[in-house]
């Protein structure tokens, strides 16, 4: 299987050892190249490394890149998971924290971009991740290029506060938002209560963490 995604070609594969893999290749500077250095950090963190997929190889070759990561059988989330696991999604709000504390903004958080596997939630695409502090060495994707400014605005349209600026808190809170607008009447109250704290919590944390860009 392959596709096309934010200028990244995808394939599922098997590696030598027969292990099945997912591979990200592109021929563009710094997007795998960040994302790479993302997946060396979080693996650091004694709580965000659980919360990741398995990174395999990082392979560059005659101009290309691949980031290549263990295929997960795991459940991507939607929104009836979501509601049928509300005492999970406080690990969700967890996640963010730990960006947070290591100076990094996801900026394209939303339920999708989470996995269920192994009894944890995992976070993954990290290809437009950036560090506000600096001391991670990922860079902004060349912003002189009209169409580069044109997919982040694209990016995460709808969990963003403006165009050109990212807040995971305010992501996750619209996240909360639409959980609880389209949630089922047949959910149990308690479960209603859970997403209520979240919401609120979330609330609370944004604007404290967050990253923009001028055109």
């Amino acid at each position: 299987m392959n596709s096309w995604h934010h200028n990244l070609y995808l394939f599922t594969a098997e590696d030598r050892n027969g292990d099945k893999v997912f591979i990200k290749l592109t021929n563009l500077p710094r997007i795998l190249k960040n994302e790479n250095r993302v997946y060396k950090k979080l693996r650091k963190d004694p709580f965000l490394k659980d919360h990741i997929i398995d990174r395999k190889a990082y392979l560059k070759k005659n101009g290309f890149k691949a980031l290549v990561l263990k295929r997960s059988n795991g459940i991507v989330l939607n929104e009836q998971w979501a509601w049928n696991n509300m005492e999970k999604l406080h690990a969700l709000i967890k996640i963010v924290d730990g960006f947070a504390q290591l100076s990094l903004i996801h900026r394209d958080i939303k339920l999708d971009n989470f996995i269920y596997e192994e009894g944890e939630i995992k976070v993954f695409d990290f290809s437009f991740m950036i560090d506000r502090s600096g001391k991670v060495k990922l860079k902004e994707i060349d912003l002189s290029v009209e169409d580069n400014i044109t997919k982040l605005k694209t990016m995460g349209i709808g969990y963003k506060p403006e165009s050109l600026r990212w807040d995971d808190y305010y992501a996750l809170h619209v996240v909360f938002e639409h959980l609880a607008k389209n949630i089922p009447s047949n959910i149990p109250l308690e479960k209603k209560e859970l997403l209520s704290q979240y919401t609120a919590e979330c609330k609370d944390k944004i604007g404290t963490h967050w990253y923009s860009v001028s055109e």
